[in-house]
């Protein structure tokens, strides 16, 4: 189909954004402990929405990656091979950069153990971090060695049940809401696996909004770029206007409110095109996914740099510090995530350029998110 290979900008645009969104979070939360004293549970919580803007985008691009793929008769050997190159696809752009990152923390522990106030090495911690399977942490929490990569254990969960849809010939939407559901159920009646009760969250489900908002784009009419602007504001106001707090149901409001927000961006696509700066606000979408990975490294840092300088105003620590990840993460993007892509995938493909019917709106897209 026609608009299954197209970029959408305005969603890379909405990339950028959802990743800044998780730096200034964890800005606020290096200010809570560096510079007021207020101690780690002190930050900016909303910016974790984030996270729910990533999986609804990872569901959307998945989607419209993969449309012209058959979705409706039993699995034949082209799906099966289909399906192999998607999961080969997904991790050829979310591991090699992963496991750098992830390395580069064990390294700076190992050399400098003082920043293991809260992180340890655990050898099965970490090859279990390292192949993205949920597992208690050596500081008592389910996370990996670097932290911000629990959200990439639920983007190769969906992609793994999403080749799975491809290989069958099935539904994509209808597969992933039964599978999802199974593991979801699967995580209460199996209370002892660490892994199940990580997967059994609500926030598993919002890939699935995604894959509905490509679904409704490539089969119904398309809303004007006026509605498109008007349901993403309605999305952003539901989102971050209430003080949602830790016991509302995650997919019921930041997920629903992503899934506005992610819809009003693909309406508003007409409008983004003709934007003065849609260009390189879209080269920042690109490098979102080095922005996640390297800030944990740069918003520490920077934030004790400028404690030393005596700088102690909140928001020129967030504009200085939040401009120093953008700067590491297009350098990272740039030096690394870029020529590692292009190495693994003549390794995988056999060929600079990836060919076939599996042609991506975005290569680039992870996450965490």
């Amino acid at each position: 189909m026609k608009g299954a290979t197209r970029q959408f900008t305005g969603v890379q645009i909405l990339r950028f954004a959802a990743a800044m969104l998780v730096v200034v979070m964890h800005i606020t939360q290096a200010i809570s402990i560096h510079i007021t004293g207020t101690g780690p549970s002190h930050y900016w919580g909303a910016g974790s929405a984030g996270v729910d803007i990533f999986f609804v985008i990872s569901g959307f691009v998945m989607a419209m990656s993969t449309a012209s793929l058959p979705a409706d008769g039993p699995a034949r050997s082209s799906q099966l091979g289909a399906a192999w190159v998607f999961m080969r696809r997904r991790l050829l752009r979310i591991a090699p950069l992963y496991w750098f990152y992830t390395l580069l923390k064990v390294a700076l522990l190992l050399a400098m153990p003082a920043l293991a106030a809260r992180s340890s090495v655990e050898p099965g911690h970490l090859a279990a971090s390292l192949f993205f399977i949920p597992a208690m942490s050596p500081w008592g929490l389910v996370q990996p060695t670097l932290p911000v990569g629990w959200t990439l254990n639920f983007e190769m969960l969906f992609y793994a049940v999403f080749a799975a849809a491809i290989a069958l010939g099935a539904p994509r939407t209808r597969f992933c809401l039964a599978a999802f559901a199974g593991v979801f159920l699967a995580g209460y009646f199996l209370p002892d696996s660490t892994a199940l009760n990580f997967y059994a969250q609500t926030i598993v489900f919002e890939f699935i909004l995604g894959v509905c908002i490509a679904h409704a784009y490539l089969h119904f009419r398309r809303a004007a770029p006026l509605a498109g602007l008007i349901v993403m504001a309605a999305g952003a106001l539901f989102m971050f206007a209430p003080d949602w707090g830790h016991t509302a149901d995650r997919f019921a409001t930041w997920g629903c409110g992503a899934a506005l927000v992610v819809l009003g961006a693909v309406w508003l696509e007409p409008w983004t095109l003709r934007a003065p700066l849609a260009s390189r606000l879209s080269f920042l979408g690109d490098a979102s996914y080095s922005i996640y990975l390297s800030h944990t490294f740069v918003v520490p840092a920077g934030v004790q740099a400028l404690k030393r300088l005596g700088v102690q105003d909140s928001l020129a620590i967030i504009l200085a510090v939040g401009l120093a990840v953008v700067v590491a993460g297009c350098l990272s993007y740039v030096w690394l995530e870029r020529p590692m892509t292009a190495y693994f995938k003549r390794v995988l493909f056999g060929a600079p350029r990836l060919a076939g019917p599996l042609n991506p709106i975005q290569e680039s897209t992870h996450h965490a998110k």
